[in-house]
């Protein structure tokens, strides 16, 4: 499969041993400048702080509510890769503040130069494929921040009917979260491009003639929402899977280590100013 593009979408970072007295400046920094509010949890991080200005966002949280009681804390935030540049003055004075700059997980989209019609999608892993609305799914909402969560929709329509904005030739997106079982500091994360290979299946559909009627059935039903892949056999799912690699197909771990240094460069620029491509001993 050609000519498909990869970025990152949602990106998430924490930063170790931030000190309170900095976070209180920080905060009161970001309510004053762009009107936000500070709210307090009983679970997971104790304060969080949601920034929009415009199009961009940043979700800022703070110490962990099951840890003895600190000086220094875990300080996490949220964004998309541009809201980093948007923001950029306000967080190049965690790098000097914290510890250590960790990588906990991002959305990785592979924009594949065809209408989602022609796109036949399989879980090779027991999540459940299903769709809603025109965008297919793996799993439910809840587990949006699960490694392997996926999605994929049509992002032309999605620029259209959202930002109002027209682009020639077709467009969809497949998008994966990637959340490595251990946190990776952020200037080696170069190193350690995602792997979705194992986890999906995503082929160019083409003619369909051949197939065998029982076979056709079940492809065309997960292809239009009327089946959920849990809703098909195993032995038609391998069938499936054995028919769709004869096809053209996405190979998603060679395509994603192939641009991972260019799709990581912001994040990784702004944060910690550096890029290791050295292995760590």
């Amino acid at each position: 499969m050609e000519d498909v593009q990869v970025s990152i979408d949602r990106i998430v970072v924490d930063f170790t041993d931030v000190l309170w007295d900095f976070f209180n400046r920080f905060h009161l920094t970001l309510r004053t400048h762009f009107n936000a509010s500070l709210r307090l949890q009983e679970k997971g991080f104790k304060y969080h702080l949601h920034v929009r200005d415009g199009s961009h966002y940043l979700h800022v949280s703070y110490q962990l509510t099951f840890v003895p009681k600190s000086r220094k804390n875990l300080l996490r935030i949220e964004c998309h890769p541009d809201s980093l540049v948007h923001f950029k003055s306000g967080l190049l004075p965690l790098k000097k503040t914290c510890r250590e700059v960790l990588f906990v997980r991002c959305d990785v989209a592979f924009d594949i130069p065809l209408p989602i019609t022609e796109l036949f999608t399989l879980s090779l892993t027991g999540r459940n494929m299903h769709t809603w609305k025109g965008t297919r799914y793996s799993n439910q909402k809840h587990q949006r921040q699960v490694a392997g969560y996926c999605r994929v929709y049509d992002k032309k329509l999605e620029r259209a009917e959202k930002q109002g904005k027209k682009i020639s030739g077709e467009l969809t997106r497949f998008e994966i979260v990637y959340a490595p079982k251990e946190k990776i500091p952020l200037h080696v994360l170069v190193q350690y491009p995602p792997s979705f290979n194992k986890y999906y299946l995503c082929s160019r559909l083409g003619s369909l003639e051949k197939l065998k009627l029982k076979l056709l059935e079940r492809v065309i039903g997960m292809m239009n929402g009327e089946l959920e892949q849990r809703q098909v056999t195993g032995y038609y799912r391998r069938e499936i899977e054995k028919e769709m690699r004869t096809r053209p197909t996405l190979d998603f771990d060679n395509v994603a280590a192939e641009q991972w240094e260019n799709a990581i460069a912001i994040p990784c620029a702004i944060l910690v100013g550096a890029v290791s491509k050295v292995p760590v001993a």
